[in-house]
């Protein structure tokens, strides 16, 4: 008992020190599995692994292609957040990025794939995609990018996201992914170190009564 709760708590010690960069770093592999297809494309989430670690990717590049067979590549990863350094993305502004987080936030709180469909070209058509959108009226790129804008203006914040972009002569696609919350993490090895705790304390009751009877 005493070995293995000091095993329980290296590893609890272990996952709060290594949650925050769990996926800091930045090699992207992609399996080629997507959620459907729209229109000749596949919408995310993309399969794959960052770093060995299984990832969904949300795409927000039309300008490269990728297959399943696409080697893995080297990605700069940014975190979305307020006064980060945007000079590795392509696009290089944080509001684009707040209002591609959004629509992904859309993608993710719905079943309906052509409501899927319709942000994931909203957000292809910032890169490359603009003139192959196949949507119209509310659903058109320009109607979801302004729903976006005025979002993001409203004060909604993209935290928990981040950019993953191929390195300087890397080929790949950039990529957005939502990453765990801290908070989430940190219940988790609280609730591991209640959990020893309590059964810690239960050996001990059992172990005294067992010695009183003896």
């Amino acid at each position: 008992m005493k070995n293995s709760g000091k095993a329980l708590l290296v590893a609890v010690a272990m996952l709060l020190f290594i949650a925050p960069s769990a996926f800091a770093d930045s090699v992207v592999a992609i399996n080629g599995s997507y959620a459907f297809g729209s229109n000749g494309y596949g919408i995310p989430p993309y399969g794959g692994t960052l770093n060995g670690q299984a990832v969904e990717f949300y795409c927000v590049d039309f300008s490269h292609d990728i297959s399943g067979s696409t080697s893995p590549w080297n990605a700069v990863v940014t975190d979305l957040t307020s006064g980060a350094n945007y000079s590795a993305t392509y696009l290089k502004n944080g509001n684009t990025y707040e209002e591609f987080a959004w629509l992904i936030t859309q993608m993710m709180g719905t079943s309906n794939q052509t409501t899927q469909a319709a942000d994931q070209w909203a957000n292809w058509s910032l890169t490359g995609g603009a003139s192959q959108d196949p949507f119209t009226g509310p659903n058109s790129a320009a109607a979801l990018l302004t729903d976006a804008q005025n979002a993001v203006s409203g004060g909604w914040t993209a935290q928990g996201f981040e950019i993953l972009t191929p390195d300087v002569g890397q080929y790949g696609q950039e990529f957005m992914i939502q990453t765990p919350e801290p908070s989430g993490l940190l219940l988790l090895g609280v609730g591991l170190c209640g959990l020893f705790l309590f059964s810690y304390r239960e050996r001990l009751v059992w172990h005294h009564g067992s010695r009183e009877l003896n």
